[in-house]
């Protein structure tokens, strides 16, 4: 009876793993590997330890913790696990390599690319895509040579390719004319291809290069369909595409679609079903086009800052299209993260403000105003902390939580903050602190007709550096959080506490940068106290609850 009972017992429990298993995505399981690993880690190795083991214990407990290479079971596809999966026998597998990682030094090492292809690994793979910009093209030789060897088929992946000239397509050309290679990939990564572009984009390799060729076309202005169908006509063997477009931003041309056009796809409920779940994934990961898109795309916008702009809660709706007219005055078609924070509006040799925040801070307890919940949820308690404790109140860009009358000051350092909210706060008396000095014309012009303006300087830094000075502070980021400590730091304050600081979700660790920031800042405090007087995710940031007005 008992074992009866036993065994019911781990059927359910291994039912309701399984089913969590197949429901989760690969993400969190990783995750969940990752933690229970460590665990029994930590388990055994003080097992080994109590039992008197402790020469056994730590290296064990070293072995298993340097195991954990665990990254996302998406994150870089393992051998392993394609191994693992019953391929279908008329269906072809392949990897995508980007060639830029395998560049050291302006020089692609073959060597790079023996570690990720070999004789071991490649049973189940029939061919190799190299995603390549314009000059990386020319240094594959060698790549293209020894994966020809172990009679993988090669495909050239052209990104970019809505920016291609007439010179290059035939140096291209001429390049890969005697190159063994399956086909050339003509990929429209910005989404701002248009038809007749890439009309005659196709009819000049024609000319000059007699390889198969396919497109990769993105969704940004809703011509993936036609720009593929175009390149069908104009005699393209390969064409990519994605059930309900998934794809990273506007996503790329729909499976359903380009079926329907070309062979008057009847689906099957097989394929109904597969779609439902795609449909799921699309609600929760938001991809696919929207105006952000086509008006980066017309702009020669690269698509990840308008991805990373949806995706950050920094950034209001109100902001985007500022956010994206301000991209399109500078080279955007490459991704970097500094553009995004418009890193080309600060000076960086003029960088010096014109105010002192120790003729206003000196020796004074400050509380530092954010935009979280626990602000609003605190508000009554906060105000009557503020007056009976005599605070000093900063405020960051446009929070109006609390009472107005009770604000000294309020900072603003991102520039297209500065852009979008300046004229909102026209009408307060108090100071608002900002960058002057190190900001570009442009925005100076926008701000100079204001009064009660403070110039507090700021120098961004490209690497993890901050320094306060006494007009000036340098940080790797304009946060307004980082912004404002540093001004109360530079100020010589008695203590820092901040309250409206909530912190972000785990899945918004890779967009924000303000746990870096926190854990310089609080190196840097050195005698001043900083802590939170709501309660933070933020693990730099110590949760100090006042004893009379718990938070």
């Amino acid at each position: 009876m008992n074992i009866f009972v036993f065994g019911i017992i781990i059927f359910v429990l291994v039912y309701i793993f399984l089913s969590w298993f197949a429901k989760t995505s690969s993400k969190k399981i990783a995750q969940f590997l990752r933690r229970l690993a460590v665990l029994l880690s930590v388990l055994l190795a003080a097992v080994l330890a109590i039992g008197g083991k402790y020469l056994f214990s730590l290296p064990f407990l070293i072995i298993l913790l340097s195991a954990l290479k665990i990254k996302g079971l998406t994150a870089y596809t393992e051998y392993s696990l394609l191994n693992s999966l019953k391929i279908p026998k008329n269906l072809t597998i392949g990897i995508m390599v980007n060639a830029s990682d395998l560049i050291i030094k302006n020089n692609l090492e073959i060597k790079e690319l023996k570690k990720l292809v070999s004789k071991k690994n490649i049973s189940k793979i029939k061919f190799v895509r190299f995603a390549c910009h314009y000059k990386e093209i020319f240094l594959l030789k060698d790549c293209i040579d020894y994966l020809n060897k172990l009679e993988l088929k090669v495909f050239i992946n052209i990104m970019q390719i809505s920016e291609i000239k007439t010179n290059q397509i035939n140096k291209i050309s001429k390049f890969l004319k005697t190159k063994n290679i399956e086909a050339i990939y003509f990929a429209d990564s910005l989404g701002a291809l248009k038809p007749r572009h890439l009309e005659n984009i196709i009819l000049q390799f024609k000319k000059k290069c007699s390889h198969s060729f396919g497109i990769h076309a993105h969704d940004n202005l809703r011509l993936a369909l036609k720009n593929s169908l175009i390149a069908k006509k104009l005699g393209a063997s390969w064409i990519d595409a994605t059930v309900t477009g998934m794809g990273r931003g506007p996503g790329n041309l729909r499976t359903e679609e380009i079926l329907k056009k070309l062979i008057n796809y009847k689906f099957t409920k097989k394929f109904k079903s597969t779609m439902s779940t795609f449909v799921k994934m699309r609600n929760n990961y938001k991809w696919g086009p929207n105006k952000y898109y086509k008006f980066a795309a017309l702009n020669k916008i690269h698509p990840t800052y308008i991805q990373k702009m949806l995706s950050d809660n920094r950034y209001k709706k109100e902001e985007y299209n500022e956010i994206i007219s301000s991209l399109a005055k500078s080279d955007t078609k490459k991704f970097n993260p500094y553009k995004l924070i418009n890193y080309n509006y600060f000076l960086r040799d003029k960088f010096y403000g014109s105010w002192r925040p120790i003729t206003a801070l000196k020796n004074k307890n400050i509380i530092i105003l954010g935009p979280g919940k626990n602000l609003i949820k605190n508000k009554n308690k906060i105000e009557k902390l503020i007056v009976k404790n005599n605070y000093y109140v900063i405020a960051l860009n446009t929070i109006r939580t609390i009472n107005e009358k009770l604000i000294d000051l309020r900072v603003l350092c991102h520039p297209l903050r500065i852009m979008s909210e300046i004229n909102k706060l026209a009408k307060v008396n108090y100071p608002l602190v900002l960058p002057y000095s190190s900001l570009q014309k442009s925005l100076k012009k926008i701000i100079k007709s204001r009064k009660n303006i403070y110039d507090f300087g700021l120098d961004l830094k490209r690497s993890n550096e901050i320094k306060i000075g006494k007009n000036y502070c340098s940080l790797p980021y304009p946060l307004a959080i980082g912004y404002a400590i540093s001004i109360a730091l530079s100020g010589k304050a008695k203590n820092i506490q901040l309250a409206g600081f909530d912190g972000y979700n785990k899945s918004d660790s890779d967009i924000d940068n303000t746990e870096d920031v926190l854990k310089l800042l609080i190196k840097n405090s050195q005698k001043i106290k900083i802590t939170s007087l709501t309660k933070t995710k933020f693990k730099y940031l110590r949760y100090l609850s006042h004893k009379k007005n718990k938070f």
